[in-house]
């Protein structure tokens, strides 16, 4: 059984992971081509390559033994043990003769494409296959809350609130969390129209730190509901957004260790996640595909040396100076932030490992 559900978890990481990687480098290679770099490796995965090809470009595309993540060599892109390096400004196709609007576009590539890949894949799942929403139907009210004491009952279907229309329970958790103000609620009620005033509470001991107001009632089950082209992109581009700004919370929860072990995972996390996610069927697992596919894009846009932010940062640094930074301080610069990244994934795999045993 255990080795079933390793296998499929593996299975599951490796048919995630490989495309996102993919189209990341992709995203490099292209914006390379496209300024005129020559690019010499296309590699998916590290370590000795399995198999792979030579174009006419004299790019070779490879696959290589390790699985975890994958490069595009272009060449000039470090200089300090190249044979050419005091020249190397005559060398045409070189990444660091590339002007620095090149360089940062060729860099910022890698994680755009991510991101788009995300939004193409939850527009496309939103429209051929549903997204799951919420009515705005009332399924239970908490006793003793403001709705209760207002008059509200199950069933009742809430139209609009201070006359601003809301089509899921998303958008009336949204208005009633950020009002301590009394708020008018336009219900629909056996085909009658009612209003009612009512006015937020804090309901809970734990929503007193992030204040968030509630009037009481419980939504029913979620259900799959199809969009039209035009609301599948709107819907993408909105669910994109938030999944950005609930990251960079997350983010700012982590650096200041405030972040609970559960929601923390790794690369044996995001096996198990997948293996999960191909049991409960196709369109589950390409939500989970995009879900990573965003992450991955925000998480190479840190400005940490090694991953594309961090060379994102010294080219603005480069803007700032007017001059390059020293080739010779990107490396080492580039070793630590490796070192870092090292780090990082032994202790988040050592909660990973953890969590098994939980």
């Amino acid at each position: 059984m255990f080795e079933n559900t390793f296998f499929i978890s593996l299975i599951g990481f490796l048919v995630v992971l490989t495309p996102l990687v993919f189209f990341h480098e992709l995203g490099h290679y292209l914006a390379a081509i496209k300024n005129g770099v020559v690019v010499e490796q296309f590699s998916v995965g590290f370590g000795p390559e399995l198999f792979g090809f030579t174009d006419k470009n004299n790019t070779r595309w490879k696959v290589c033994l390790i699985p975890f993540g994958g490069y595009v060599k272009m060449k000039g892109e470090l200089l300090v043990n190249d044979k050419n390096y005091q020249n190397y400004s005559d060398n045409k196709g070189y990444f660091n003769n590339a002007s620095l609007f090149s360089r940062l576009l060729i860099v910022f590539s890698g994680p755009l494409a991510n991101i788009l890949l995300g939004i193409l894949i939850i527009t496309s799942l939103y429209s051929f296959h549903g997204r799951y929403e919420v009515k705005p139907e009332v399924n239970k009210v908490v006793k003793n809350s403001p709705a209760e004491r207002a008059g509200v009952i199950p069933n009742d279907i809430i139209l609009s609130i201070n006359y601003k229309k809301v089509s899921n329970f998303e958008d009336i958790k949204k208005i009633v969390s950020e009002n301590k103000k009394q708020l008018s609620f336009e219900i629909l009620r056996n085909k009658q129209i009612l209003f009612f005033n009512i006015k937020p509470e804090i309901l809970d001991v734990k929503d007193l730190d992030t204040k968030s107001f509630k009037i009481g009632i419980i939504a029913s089950s979620p259900t799959l509901v199809k969009h039209g082209l035009i609301s599948s992109i709107h819907y993408g581009l909105k669910d994109t957004l938030l999944l950005t700004y609930e990251w960079i919370k997350g983010f700012f929860k982590l650096i200041s260790f405030k972040i609970e072990k559960k929601d923390i995972a790794g690369p044996i996390g995001i096996a198990k996640i997948s293996g999960d996610a191909i049991s409960l069927g196709l369109p589950n697992f390409l939500f989970l595909m995009a879900l990573l596919s965003i992450n991955l894009g925000l998480i190479n846009l840190l400005p940490i040396p090694a991953l594309d932010g961090g060379y994102i940062l010294m080219y603005f640094i480069e803007f700032a100076l007017g001059r390059p930074i020293n080739q010779k301080i990107q490396f080492k610069l580039i070793q630590i932030g490796v070192l870092l990244l090292i780090f990082l994934m032994i202790v988040i795999t050592f909660i990973d490992i953890q969590k098994l045993f939980v």
